[in-house]
């Protein structure tokens, strides 16, 4: 399968700060020593109170080194330095759970960023055997914004995970009601965040969740009827909970996966009535985009376009293999990959599912 290429800023600053000169470091010799090198300046930088270092860190690394800066941030955070603090010692696992939802029906409304029953949650949880031995674990009622995820300050984080309490964790984040402007599908992104509070040598709550499977309906099921509306249908979809900023890029991917799949779905049922199967054309865009156009081979008219932009901590490939994927799954017989970057271009004046908010 032909590769697309990366269309991101693909440099490090020429300016780059301590953090970003240690992660290239990484990057040009990798191994244990060189991730617990950055792991211990970034957790310096966060109890000096470096909130921009820590920041431009994430947000300037290029596509090759942004897992190794969002990891290196969240074991800062999170996990004590043992040679210092000692095994045993007592420590705040903050977590966030992205949250998937996806409305349809009534509008325009606003639903609810907040959970009217979080206990009900926490039961569910503990039901599935997903706590673990975390006896003192907090949920957040609020259902936040990822750009308020993101506002909230590291080196706060890094305070609160040694405040050993879950209170703190748990009112981070403010909600953030969904505004529903379309009756189609449309797609949104929210999080949950959490503390629990366990030694630091025994299994944290991100270990005992296991796979979402185990608890996933059940969460979803109440997720969807606390937040319900008369004549919306709504859907809510838990991915498993991860680490503040590791949660952050994974809810995003999560998001534009089930955007991606609701409109490919309906644009390639919809050129399959009208004219037959569509051709795919996916191509990188000098947006940092990825361009998925689906469009009849007998009616140029005929086009249905959908834009996945692409954060710096997204794997280019993944997110190809995921494209791919489900159109091959549509039994799609054509798809061709662009071998260079192409100009963003303007979407078709077309209608669109799988709207994002």
């Amino acid at each position: 399968m032909s590769r697309l290429p990366d269309p991101r800023f693909a440099a490090f600053p020429q300016d780059s700060a301590p953090l970003l000169e240690r992660l290239q470091g990484l990057l040009d010799a990798p191994g244990p020593r060189a991730r617990e090198a950055l792991v211990r300046l970034v957790r310096r930088a966060l109890a000096d109170g470096a909130d921009d270092e820590v920041r431009r860190l994430l947000a300037a690394a290029p596509p090759e080194g942004a897992t190794e800066a969002v990891r290196a941030v969240d074991v800062a955070i999170s996990e004590l330095d043992e040679s210092l603090d000692g095994p045993e010692a007592i420590v705040a696992r903050l977590f966030l759970i992205p949250v998937v939802i996806v409305t349809a029906g009534a509008a325009p409304v606003t639903v609810s960023g907040t959970l009217s029953d979080v206990n009900e949650i926490r039961s569910l949880l503990r039901g599935a055997g997903a706590l673990g031995p975390a006896d003192n674990f907090g949920l957040s009622n609020a259902l936040a914004t990822a750009d308020a995820v993101w506002d909230v300050s590291p080196s706060h984080l890094h305070h609160l995970a040694r405040s050993v309490g879950t209170e703190g964790g748990v009112v981070l984040l403010e909600p953030g009601p969904i505004s529903v402007e379309s009756a189609d599908e449309t797609v949104h992104l929210r999080f949950l965040a959490g503390a629990s509070v366990t030694p630091a040598h025994l299994p944290t709550f991100l270990e005992t969740a296991g796979p979402v499977g185990r608890w996933g309906m059940a969460v979803s099921r109440s997720v969807s009827r606390q937040l319900e509306l008369p004549g919306l249908s709504l859907l809510a979809m838990p991915r498993p909970p991860l680490p503040w900023y590791s949660a952050l890029a994974e809810g995003r991917f999560a998001r534009e996966e089930i955007a991606f799949q609701l409109f490919a779905t309906g644009a390639i049922r919809r050129v399959r009535s009208e004219t037959g199967d569509p051709v795919a054309t996916i191509s990188a865009r000098d947006d940092g985009s990825v361009r998925v156009e689906l469009a009849s081979p007998f009616d140029e008219l005929s086009v249905h376009a959908y834009r996945w932009p692409l954060w710096s901590g997204d794997d280019l490939g993944r997110v190809q293999a995921t494209i791919m994927d489900l159109l091959r799954d549509c039994r799609l017989e054509r798809i061709d990959i662009e071998p260079t970057v192409l100009p963003a271009g303007t979407l078709p004046a077309l209608p669109r599912t799988g709207l994002l908010s």
